[in-house]
């Protein structure tokens, strides 16, 4: 019995290194290039309830994306739109790849808003197309005028 247990480990090690043998382990990818989206980006945004122009002044570490953001309806006919459209806020969000998870947020009683009771939110992804250019497909509520459905937002860096 002694002589079995060698052999019968000896056989468990060729098992072993023959079912663990073979080709070597495949390598890791390589991180994907950091995106750097610092800097002051303008653009125009198109949703369910109309058109606004937008400024991002964004600042960056690591993945993670903040600044602050204004909006403006450009319009001056004294609708919910022309009010609603004029604040500003925060910005946050989170790059993973070349893809920008974002959020735009505008507090109530913002200073010089038209509106200062409301709060309005904005979610979206942003993709890169061409350098300094992204496209966003956001939507959001604003807690007066409710959703912001269907929106695209389309931004350019300042250089």
């Amino acid at each position: 019995m002694n002589r079995a247990l060698p052999v019968a480990l000896a056989a468990a090690l060729a098992v072993l290194a023959i079912s663990c043998g073979g080709s070597p382990a495949a390598p890791l990818a390589a991180p994907s290039p950091s995106v750097n989206l610092a800097g002051t980006w303008d653009g125009t945004g198109v949703d369910s309830q109309g058109a606004t122009t937008v400024t991002w002044a964004l600042t960056q570490t690591g993945t993670s994306v903040s600044g602050t953001v204004a909006t403006n309806s450009g319009d001056t006919d004294g609708s919910c739109n022309s009010c609603h459209r004029n604040k500003t806020g925060t910005f946050s969000g989170t790059i993973a790849g070349t893809t920008l998870a974002l959020t735009m947020f505008f507090a109530a009683g913002g200073d010089g808003d038209p509106t200062p009771a409301c709060t309005a939110t904005l979610t979206g992804t942003a993709t890169s197309t061409v350098a300094d250019i992204l496209t966003t497909a956001y939507s959001g509520a604003d807690s007066c005028e409710g959703q912001f459905l269907n929106g695209t937002l389309v931004m350019a860096r300042h250089r």
